[in-house]
């Protein structure tokens, strides 16, 4: 098997970087020894946060790392209209193949049954994964995302946008960060949310024998790009990296809840 030093790190968009590989590889229950910070702790907080009523409307859209499901599973009963977006044709295939529950889609039953589990078992997880489906109103690929806003003949004006671990994995610079937050947003409402998780002083994940590069972040930065792109910071948290391991370097997983409040 080959190996590759820090220097020959791949980014988000190799060919290398397989989608199913990747969400089985970080976030698949009994497999990630960080599971309960990058899987629970967003169910967890996205369930707080709807279940106090933190987040209305009918329109959300979602744009996450790695077509993974996890993070929507929460919100299948406050947004009726939920839009997907992924960087590739890999990628929104993969979703999709979810959506249709191929045999090769990703089991996420983990993440639904804790999800029950947060809803003191009031309904079967897999209820919890057809109330999703039903929400979901399209998939649809931004390849361009770093330069050009979504097309809003494609994608309505939303009430909340949803993005976990996507900025700086698609980042490669500060100034990108910037740039596909402000593209991001531009589709919400004013007075809408943003919900925003990124991994804190995070320079590398692993798939399979590759190494991908991703952008590192501090907590000031995000919240400086967040306020940059019209946004009122409304709460925010961090869960702290338990142990190290060699899948990646990550410090923290962070969260940002904002407001809308220019265009």
């Amino acid at each position: 098997m080959s190996t590759e030093s820090t220097s020959d790190k791949k980014s988000y968009h190799d060919k290398a970087l397989k989608p199913k590989d990747f969400v089985e590889t970080h976030f698949s229950h009994g497999q990630v020894p960080m599971i309960e910070e990058c899987v629970v702790f967003p169910v967890r907080e996205l369930h707080r946060m709807a279940s106090k009523g933190l987040l209305k409307g009918s329109k959300l859209l979602d744009f996450s790392t790695g077509a993974t499901v996890f993070q929507l599973l929460p919100l299948a009963k406050t947004f009726k209209d939920i839009y997907v977006v992924e960087v590739s044709k890999d990628h929104m295939e993969h979703f999709q193949a979810w959506l249709d529950k191929s045999e090769n889609a990703t089991d996420w039953s983990h993440a639904s049954k804790r999800l029950c589990q947060l809803d003191g078992n009031r309904e079967d997880w897999k209820e919890k994964e057809e109330d999703l489906r039903k929400a979901v109103r399209g998939v649809v690929t931004w390849e361009n995302y770093k330069t050009t806003p979504l097309d809003p003949k494609v994608i309505p004006e939303v009430d909340c946008v949803l993005s976990v671990y996507m900025l700086n994995t698609a980042s490669e610079t500060k100034e990108e960060f910037q740039s596909i937050l402000k593209n991001l947003v531009s589709r919400l409402k004013v007075h809408g949310q943003l919900v925003l998780f990124t991994v804190i002083d995070m320079s590398f994940y692993k798939v399979n024998e590759h190494r991908f590069s991703i952008m590192p972040l501090d907590e000031k930065t995000v919240q400086e790009s967040v306020i940059n792109a019209g946004m009122v910071i409304k709460q925010s948290g961090l869960m702290k990296a338990a142990e190290p391991n060699d899948l990646v370097d990550y410090s923290g997983v962070y969260y940002i809840l904002a407001d809308k409040v220019s265009e």
